[in-house]
C-alpha cells in the first residue's frame, strides 16, 4: 500500500513532534502561552494530531473512579477518514498479558490449576524440557524457554500461526536458555503457552474464556481476542508507521493471531472498567490481586519488579504498576498509581509513538495540580534563553516540569505549586548526550560522574569500540541498584561477544558455528536493552574479524531493529577502505550506521575532509543512513599497540612509519604507563632522551615492557598514549557536516582532557571564539541531533512530554580548562545541570543526587 501523504510537510512534523517526541522532527518552541489547566495542557500535547491524514490516540485519566479526562485525537483509519474515538477498539500488544494472567488467576481460585504446577501437567508435549518449569514462572518470565518467533513459520509451515503451533515448534526445536527461576527474561511465548494452559484447564477456547469470564462481567463491549474465530469489531483502529514524508498501513503480520501475549483489542472506555475492577473483587479475591501486584522472586531470593502481567516501578515519588504494549503499528500503555487510585491509559496507532512518555507527562500534570498528599512539585525555569535542541533560534520562554517530564513550555506565569528557578538570561538547553562515552569504566567508583555533569552531559552511551559490559543485563541491574547521576544507554560490544565465544583463540576469523553463537549472544544483549552493535575493528579482538563476520552480526542487530556504530577498521593506513566497509554494512543491512569519533589521522590524508564528506554524502544519497560523531581535539588517545595494525611490535619499519605518518615523537604523550609511572605525561621524544635510544626503538621497547608487566601481574589497562594527528581545518569541516554530532570518547578519571572538557571546549573555543557555527546549531549537535542518531524519542529536545534533562550555561563564559598536563581541570560557565528533573550539578560541584535512568532500546 502506498503511504498516506500529509497536505504539507510542516503539518506532519508538528504531529510527530507532539505525538511521538522524535527529536529530529521537532519544530521550534513557540511563544504562545501554554495553559496551566491540566486538561487544556493535555489537549495541547495532541493539538497537531487533529488531521484527516494522521494516526491518532485515545487517552483516559482516572482519579478514584472519577474520569478526569477522556479524549481521542486523530484518525483510527486514515484511508476512510475514520476518527479515533474513546470507544475505538485498539490492539493492546503486551497490555494483553494482564488479561491472560487474570484468566490463570480465575482458574487457580477455582482449583483447576495451581501456580506451582509444572506446565507439563497441561502441556505434556513439552516434556523434553523436563518438569521444572512452572505456571508461575511463565507468569513472571522466568521459565527459560527460548523465543520461537524466528522459526515458527518455518517449522510449522503455516502462514498465519496460531498459539497451538507453539507446541509444534517446542516439541522439536530449541534448548532452554537458563534454569527455571534463575533469572528474568521477558518471554512472549511463555504467555502464549499460558493461553494453551487456560484452554486445557477450562476446556474452552482461550478467546471465549476471556470474553465470557472477564469482558462480559465487566461490560467491556469493545474488547475482543483476535483469533481464528475471526471475531468482528464494530469500531477498530488500524496501525500505521512512518514512511518517508507520510504514513503507511502497518496492521498485518503472520504472528497477529498468537494469543496470550497479545492479540486483544480494547478501548480506553473498556480499560476504565478493567482498571476499576482491579480495586474490587468482581473477578478474583483481593488476596489473589495482592499476589499479582507483589514483586516476584528468583531462585536466589532476589526480588524483581514484575509479576502476573504487570511491572512495578516508582514515578513522581509514587508506587506504580504498569505495562506497555507494542505490536505492528500500535503502541499502548496503562499506568496505575495504586496508592492514589489514579490511572492514565494511552492507546495509539502509530508504530513510532511513545505512549508511556505521554502518560508520564499527563500524570505529572494532573498529580501536580491535585490536592492529593505528597503531590509532586512543579519546577518553573523562567527568564531563560531557551535553545530547544532542534537548531531553532533562542526563545525567551519558560519551562515547567514535574517529576522527570517537561509538561509546559511557553509564556508561563508562576503558580503557588511551582518551585521557581531564575535563569538570569542564560541559555537553557537540553542535557548533552554523549554518543561515544567510556563512563562505564569508572561509574561505580565515580557515581556522581563529575567529569560528565560538569560539562553539561546528562546521558552517556557506552559499549563503544566493541567493548561492552557483558552480559548487559547484569550491568543495567547494578546501575539501577547503585544509582548514578547520569543516564546510560549501551550498545552490545562485538569484541566482548567475540571474546566470550572465542576466548583467547581470537587471532583468526570466526568459524560459522562461532558466528552463530555470537548471534545468539547478540540477541540476548538486544533483549536486555542494547541499542545495537558497536565494533572496534582497530582493536583486539575485532581486528582479526573478517568483513563477512562483522556483516553477519550487524545483520542480526538490524533484524532486531538495532543500529550500528563503529571505530572503523583503520583511521590511518587503510582509512578509505574502512569507510567503504561501514557504508557497505549500512547498504546491506538497511540500518543506521555511525562512524565513531570521525577523524583524518594519517599525514597524507590531512586536508581531505571534503573528499570524505563527498563520499559520505554520496552514500546518503544512495539510501545509506550514515552519520558520525566527533570530539573537539587534534589529539587522540589509545594504546601504543594500535600503532601496529599487524601486531608486529618488533617491526622497526612499522614503528618508524607510525612516528612519521601518524604522529611524531614530540606529539605522543604517555597517558598511562604502569611499568614506569614517571613516564606518564612525557613525550616519546623525552623518554627516548632519558633512555638514550631513538624513538622507534623506544616505542618497541615500551610495548615489550608493558606486555611483560601484564603477563607478570595480570593487570589490564597497562599503557595508553595521547598522540597528535589531526588538523584543525579538517576538524572544523567535519564538525560542520550536518550529520555529525558531538561526543567525548572520554571516561570519568580522564588522562585525556576530552573526559572533562569536550562540550565547553566546543561551545567556547569553536563556537564563540572561532565562530565555526552558530550557537543554536552547536546545541543541536550536542543534544537533538545526538538523540536522533541514537533513535532516542524522549530526550534531546525541550518540549512537553520529553524528559527533564537540562543544562543551564553562560554562553559568554563557557570554556574548558582541561589540558594534557591537567586533564581533570573543571570547565567554567556551566551553571546548573538537571537529570530527570533533579539538579545534579550547581555551584561548581556535584550535588550528590543520583537520578540517572537506563535508556533501553
Amino acid at each position: 500500500m502506498a503511504p498516506i501523504r500529509f497536505p504539507s510537510v510542516s503539518q506532519r512534523l508538528n504531529h510527530i513532534a507532539l505525538l511521538v517526541g522524535i527529536a529530529s522532527m521537532m519544530s521550534p518552541v513557540g511563544c504562545r502561552t501554554v495553559p496551566t489547566n491540566p486538561s487544556a495542557a493535555v489537549d495541547a500535547l495532541f493539538a497537531e494530531s487533529e488531521s484527516e491524514a494522521a494516526p491518532g490516540a485515545a487517552i483516559i485519566v482516572i482519579d478514584d473512579g472519577v474520569v478526569l479526562k477522556k479524549s481521542a485525537y486523530g484518525m483510527a483509519e486514515i484511508e476512510r477518514a475514520v476518527p479515533f474515538e474513546t470507544d475505538t477498539s485498539t490492539r493492546l500488544g503486551s497490555v494483553s498479558k494482564q488479561f491472560t494472567a487474570m484468566a490463570i488467576m480465575i482458574l487457580e481460585e477455582e482449583g483447576r490449576l495451581d501456580y506451582d504446577d509444572p506446565i507439563t501437567r497441561f502441556l505434556p508435549e513439552l516434556s523434553r524440557f523436563g518438569d521444572e518449569i512452572t505456571i508461575r514462572q511463565l507468569l513472571n518470565h522466568t521459565g527459560g524457554l527460548p523465543d520461537y518467533y524466528d522459526v515458527i513459520v518455518e517449522v510449522t509451515g503455516v502462514e498465519r500461526p496460531l498459539t497451538r503451533h507453539a507446541l509444534d515448534v517446542y516439541s522439536e526445536w530449541g534448548e532452554p536458555r537458563f534454569a527455571p527461576g534463575e533469572r528474568y527474561e521477558y518471554s512472549n511465548p511463555g504467555y502464549e503457552l499460558l493461553a494453551l494452559i487456560v484452554e486445557k484447564a477450562s476446556g474452552e477456547v482461550f478467546g471465549e474464556f476471556v470474553e465470557e469470564r472477564i469482558f462480559a462481567p465487566l461490560g467491556m463491549t469493545s474488547s475482543v481476542v483476535l483469533d481464528d474465530r475471526n471475531p468482528k469489531l464494530a469500531k477498530r483502529a488500524y496501525g500505521y508507521r512512518l514512511d518517508g514524508d507520510g504514513f503507511a498501513l502497518n496492521d498485518d503480520d503472520p504472528l497477529n493471531y498468537l494469543v496470550g501475549s497479545g492479540s486483544i483489542y480494547s478501548s480506553v472506555e473498556d480499560l476504565y472498567r478493567w482498571d476499576q475492577a482491579l480495586y474490587g473483587e468482581q473477578l478474583v479475591s483481593k488476596a489473589s490481586l495482592a499476589e499479582a501486584f507483589s514483586p516476584a522472586r528468583l531462585n536466589s531470593g532476589e526480588p524483581y519488579a514484575y509479576e502476573f502481567g504487570w511491572r512495578f516501578d516508582e514515578h513522581l515519588g509514587r508506587r506504580r504498576i504498569a505495562h506497555a504494549g507494542s505490536w505492528v503499528g500500535f503502541r499502548t500503555f496503562i499506568g496505575r498509581y495504586v496508592d492514589d487510585r489514579f490511572s492514565v491509559i494511552v492507546l495509539t496507532n502509530l508504530a513510532e509513538a511513545d505512549p508511556e512518555g505521554l502518560a508520564d507527562t499527563i500524570a505529572a500534570l494532573y498529580l501536580a495540580d491535585s490536592d492529593k498528599p505528597n503531590r509532586p512539585t512543579a519546577t518553573l525555569i523562567e527568564n531563560a534563553s531557551v535553545l530547544d535542541g532542534t537548531g531553532a533560534a533562542a526563545q525567551n520562554v519558560s519551562v515547567r516540569f514535574v517529576g522527570d517530564r517537561i509538561v509546559e513550555v511557553g509564556k508561563l506565569a508562576a503558580s503557588p505549586r511551582d518551585r521557581v528557578v531564575d535563569a538570569a538570561g542564560m541559555v537553557l538547553a537540553p542535557g548533552f548526550i554523549d554518543t561515544h562515552s567510556h563512563a562505564d569504566a569508572d561509574i561505580f567508583e565515580q557515581p556522581d560522574a563529575l567529569a560528565a555533569i560538569s560539562q553539561g552531559i546528562t546521558s552517556a552511551v557506552v559499549g563503544q569500540d566493541g567493548e561492552s559490559n557483558f552480559p548487559l543485563r547484569d550491568f543495567f541491574t547494578r546501575l539501577e541498584r547503585e544509582r548514578t547521576a547520569i543516564n546510560f544507554a549501551s550498545y552490545a560490544g562485538f569484541g566482548s561477544i567475540r571474546r566470550e565465544v572465542m576466548g583467547e583463540d581470537f587471532r583468526r576469523p570466526a568459524m560459522p558455528e562461532e558466528i552463530e553463537q555470537m548471534r545468539a549472544h547478540l540477541r540476548e544483549e538486544m533483549a536486555a536493552g542494547a541499542r545495537g552493535l558497536a565494533t572496534g575493528l582497530e582493536y583486539d579482538p575485532g581486528i582479526y574479524s573478517s568483513r563477512e563476520e562483522v556483516l553477519a552480526l550487524a545483520s542480526e542487530a538490524a533484524s532486531l531493529g538495532g543500529r550500528y556504530i563503529s571505530h572503523v577498521r583503520s583511521e590511518d593506513r587503510w582509512f578509505w577502505e574502512a569507510i567503504d566497509e561501514i557504508i557497505d554494512i549500512g547498504r546491506k543491512t538497511g540500518m543506521p550506521v555511525q562512524i565513531s569519533h570521525i577523524k583524518l589521522a594519517l599525514r597524507r590524508n590531512l586536508g581531505k575532509a571534503d573528499r570524505l564528506i563527498e563520499i559520505l554524502e554520496a552514500a546518503r544519497a544512495s539510501g545509506v543512513d550514515i552519520t558520525a560523531d566527533i570530539y573537539p581535539y587534534t589529539y587522540w588517545q589509545s594504546t601504543l599497540t594500535v600503532l601496529f595494525p599487524d601486531r608486529d611490535f618488533e617491526n622497526r619499519e612499522t614503528a618508524e612509519f607510525a612516528l612519521s605518518q601518524i604522529t611524531t615523537p614530540e606529539g605522543a604523550h604517555l597517558g598511562v604507563y604502569k611499568p614506569n609511572p614517571e613516564y606518564v605525561g612525557k613525550t616519546l621524544r623525552e623518554i627516548s632522551d632519558m633512555r638514550g635510544t631513538d624513538p622507534a626503538t623506544t616505542l618497541m621497547d615500551l610495548i615489550r615492557e608493558a606486555q611483560a608487566y601484564q603477563e607478570r601481574t595480570g593487570e589490564t589497562d597497562i599503557e595508553s598514549v595521547i598522540a597528535t594527528s589531526m588538523d584543525e581545518v579538517d576538524i572544523e569541516r567535519l564538525m560542520n557536516w550536518p550529520h555529525t554530532n558531538l561526543c567525548t570518547d572520554g571516561d570519568l578519571v580522564a588522562s585525556h582532557p576530552r573526559g572533562f572538557g569536550s562540550y565547553p571546549r566546543f561551545l567556547g573555543r569553536y563556537v564563540r571564539e572561532r565562530k565555526i557555527m552558530d550557537l543554536p546549531t552547536a546545541v543541536h549537535k550536542s543534544s537533538g541531533l545526538a538523540a536522533t542518531h541514537l533513535g532516542l524519542r524522549d530526550r534531546g529536545v525541550i518540549r512537553p512530554g520529553m524528559k527533564a534533562d537540562f543544562v543551564l550555561f553562560d554562553p559568554n563564559r563557557v570554556l574548558d580548562h582541561a589540558t594534557p598536563e591537567a586533564p581533570q581541570a573543571l570547565s567554567v560557565g556551566i551553571e546548573k545541570v538537571w537529570v530527570n528533573g533533579e539538579i545534579v550539578f550547581e555551584d561548581g560541584g556535584a550535588t550528590g543526587r543520583r537520578p540517572g535512568q537506563i535508556i533501553r532500546w
